[in-house]
Order: structure tokens, then sequence, then C-alpha cells
């Protein structure tokens, strides 16, 4: 039989993590780049994995070939299968450059699929510093439609759940930059 002390205790516990977000998917960097990719300017390219130097360890980062095409962070396919399931829940990264110029305003995060096309910008920019950025993944935030009007939410989850590219923006500048990122992470609706 359990004591007064075990019930409250474990009932305190259950509560707590009705509260808790759950963690679809997670990369760090820690050991390598985690299927990352980089596109833009020339065309694909693998980014540079750094062991340290992030927040808790390692991180991604990519040179600006500075040709004329902003330049992204192309996710796994890992990320990919997980984004419906994070309809209702946020998306989520941490990244810096190597410079604070002013910069020019572009999309910051891209989903794309045979439904259509989403984007969302952000109205600040990274700083030298690491940088975080959190967007939900629904209609409550200002996510675009096909580089128009604002997405409704059958139009998000019509893309989320088949999703054949996912961008987060790494120039932010015109001419020679670095960009660099951290952590990214998919978050369930609670």
């Amino acid at each position: 039989m359990l004591t007064r002390a075990a019930v409250i205790i474990t009932m305190a516990a259950a509560l707590a993590s009705c509260g808790r977000s759950r963690a679809l998917v997670v990369n760090d960097f820690t050991a390598s780049a985690e299927g990352w990719t980089v596109a833009g300017d020339t065309g694909p390219t693998t980014p540079t994995f750094h062991a340290s130097g992030g927040r808790s360890a390692g991180y991604i980062s990519n040179t600006d070939e500075a040709v004329g095409e902003t330049w992204y962070f192309h996710a796994p396919a890992a990320v990919l299968t997980q984004l419906a399931a994070a309809d209702g829940g946020r998306l989520e990264y941490t990244i810096k450059q190597d410079n604070a110029d002013a910069g020019f305003p572009d999309d910051d995060v891209v989903i794309v699929g045979p439904a259509g096309r989403l984007s969302y910008r952000f109205n600040y920019a990274p700083g030298t510093e690491w940088t975080d950025f959190s967007v939900v993944l629904d209609s409550s935030a200002d996510w675009r439609w096909n580089w128009n009007a604002r997405a409704t939410e059958e139009q998000i989850r019509s893309v989320l759940s088949r999703p054949s590219r996912l961008e987060i923006r790494g120039e932010y500048r015109t001419g020679d930059d670095i960009g660099a990122m951290d952590r990214f992470a998919l978050i369930a609706r609670r």
C-alpha cells in the first residue's frame, strides 16, 4: 500500500510531466553534422563540423561563396519525417553569424512539399553570439503560403504532412560571411 507521501510524490510527478513538451528531434551537433547539408550559391555542400565552440558542444557552419544567392542549412530526412508530428508544436534553432552588419530581408525558415511552400520571417537577425529562434507550427504564427498570403491551418498541415525540404537561413548579409548553427529541435504540441 502506498503511503500518503508516495501518493503525493507520484501525483506531483504526473502533473509536472503533463506540462512538458516532448522533443521529436534534437540535433545538437556533438559528434557530426547529423545529416544536415547546405544549399544556395553554387549548389549543395556539406557544412563544416566543429567539435567545440557551440553552447554545449559542437556546431556546424558554412562560409558564403558570395555569388548572389542566399544560402540555407537543409534538414536531413530524419527531421522531415517528424514534421507531421510537430503540427501545432514548435521549431527551434540557435544560430550566429560572423558579422553583425545590417543584412537583407529574406525567409528565415522554409518548408516545401507537394502541397506548396511555407515560409516564415523573424523580426530580428542573429548576432555574433548564439541567438535563439522559435516559431510555432500553426496559423497563430505569420507563416506565408507560396510567397504571398498568410497560411491557413489547412495549408500548414498539408505541407507538414509530406515535406520534401526544410531550410534554415544561414546567410544574413551581402558579401563574404560565415553562418553557424548550434542546435535544432522539433517540439511536439503539448
